[in-house]
């Protein structure tokens, strides 16, 4: 499970990974896809995960105006990604 020591994976370290079409960019998705999904029934949510979920949870439900839109998701991501 992921603990949050791995460096992060980011695409500017797979020049050629950088070099495929968008529509080989999918394919390699789908195939890193099939490889992990036998195990992703065996991942496990730690307490501190749990926790978390639930105080996101709790925050929401005393002030769902909080949420995000799909559209505000959407634009925050992108800003990100800029």
């Amino acid at each position: 499970m992921f603990d949050g020591n791995f460096p992060i994976m980011t695409l500017t370290g797979f020049p050629q990974v950088q070099a495929l079409s968008i529509r080989e960019k999918l394919e390699l998705v789908d195939e890193i896809w099939k490889s992990v999904a036998p195990d992703l029934e065996a991942m496990e949510v730690s307490e501190k995960e749990k926790e978390l979920l639930d105080q996101r949870w709790t925050d929401y439900l005393e002030n769902p105006s909080s949420a995000l839109t799909p559209e505000q998701f959407k634009e925050k991501l992108d800003a990100m990604r800029a």
